[in-house]
């Protein structure tokens, strides 16, 4: 397994990157790699650029600024992949922390273009 984590420093408060980054049926918005979104229990469903996903969400906190998921359904192989996405205080602002850990190893290169992409896409919306 491979334990990979992609983060990134907004200057935002960290209450308002959470808005963005734990309204968590709203990936779309700011995830270029998935174009639709919904939840649907404690199941959201995507349609990504490689077709759909199907994703648990194991937990959610929203006084830490933190939830976990898992990816059930995926248009390419996974044996295993359990992520976290955590907002923080930093400096005035905030920092966004995706870490995961996915089996097998190859696809930490997959997904680590696609989380930065999706996390330099959040600063940009949150600093204008």
């Amino acid at each position: 397994m491979a334990l990979f984590c992609e983060s990134i420093d907004i200057d935002a408060s960290p209450d308002a990157v959470w808005a963005v980054a734990g309204d968590i049926e709203q990936i779309s918005g700011w995830l270029p790699f998935i174009e639709e979104s919904r939840m649907n229990g404690d199941y959201r469903e995507c349609v990504s650029v490689a077709g759909p996903l199907r994703e648990l969400i194991l937990a959610r906190d929203d006084e830490a600024r933190r939830y976990e998921y898992t990816i059930l359904e995926a248009p390419m192989d996974i044996e295993f992949i359990h992520a976290t996405v955590e907002v923080t205080p930093l400096n005035g602002g905030s920092q966004v922390q995706w870490s995961t850990l996915v089996s097998p190893d190859e696809l930490a290169e997959a997904f680590a273009p696609i989380y930065r992409e999706g996390l330099e896409s959040m600063r940009a919306q949150l600093e204008n």
